[in-house]
């Protein structure tokens, strides 16, 4: 049994494989790039939608959607990182990762997807996921550098000590394989179900999968946003000389272990 679902897992892992639909020399064009594209694409004609509703004063069921989930997401975040303005600045970014996230991990759920040659989830690739970790890293030291100054970044740096710089260059990593982890997983499980129980069993699966896709969403997001509060943090004690450090950490821990 545990050969049979090694054989299934590795089976899965060689579906995630790249495979060549239009072969430019030079750049190649996979169903990797081909899937984030779709993404890309869905969002896009989603933000033309919701545009032209705001511009023409229309209440859509689309926009009234999105009104709700960014609310809920803004005053969500604004609990790690210090108000709700602060994570309103920073809701377009945190905003596009939630929603290319949840987007990706439910494309993994379309019929036909995850066949050889077809799209597949691009969370369910590290290289994607490491990809968005590296986004949200670089972000956090833009940051840091507009909130202390290049000087006082160097001074914070040094100041965290070697550990805790080591950690700054370690999140990225953390981030993209808890993300690709689960995905992984989530998809290796579904396989083996729809392999033993090919009719009825994976429909429950697939109703977890959708609850599960959006708890990765938030869980990445969260703790973005918890870099991100720790670097405002920095900031409001060198400015003013108070924070919220012990608060931050108990966010983190909960955030962590609920997930």
């Amino acid at each position: 049994m545990t050969n049979f679902l090694f054989g299934l897992a590795a089976k899965e892992f060689e579906l995630h494989q790249p495979h060549v639909w239009i072969n430019i020399p030079g750049l190649p064009i996979d169903n990797l790039v081909v899937a984030e594209w779709v993404i890309m694409l869905v969002l896009i004609i989603i933000a033309f939608f919701v545009n032209r509703a705001v511009l023409t004063g229309s209440k859509t069921r689309l926009r009234s959607m999105l009104e709700l989930l960014f609310d809920f997401l803004e005053g969500w975040f604004a609990s790690f990182i210090g108000s709700r303005k602060d994570a309103r600045k920073f809701l377009p970014l945190l905003g596009t990762l939630f929603l290319f996230i949840i987007i990706s991990n439910y494309l993994g759920l379309v019929p036909t997807v995850g066949s050889p040659g077809s799209l597949f989830a691009p969370t369910g690739r590290w290289g994607t996921t490491l990809g968005l970790a590296i986004v949200v890293a670089i972000a956090v030291q833009v940051v840091a550098i507009k909130e202390l100054g290049v000087g006082g970044w160097v001074k914070h740096l040094l100041h965290l000590g070697p550990l805790s710089i080591l950690e700054e260059f370690v999140r990225p990593f953390s981030l993209s394989l808890r993300l690709f982890g689960n995905i992984f997983g989530e998809e290796t499980l579904l396989a083996v179900i729809v392999f033993m129980a090919p009719y009825f069993a994976p429909i429950p699966i697939m109703g977890l999968s959708l609850l599960f896709g959006a708890i990765q969403a938030v869980v990445f997001t969260t703790l973005s946003a918890i870099y991100i509060g720790g670097v405002l943090e920095a900031a409001r004690e060198h400015g003013h000389g108070h924070g919220h450090g012990h608060d931050r950490g108990q966010h983190e821990h909960a955030v962590v272990h609920a997930h």
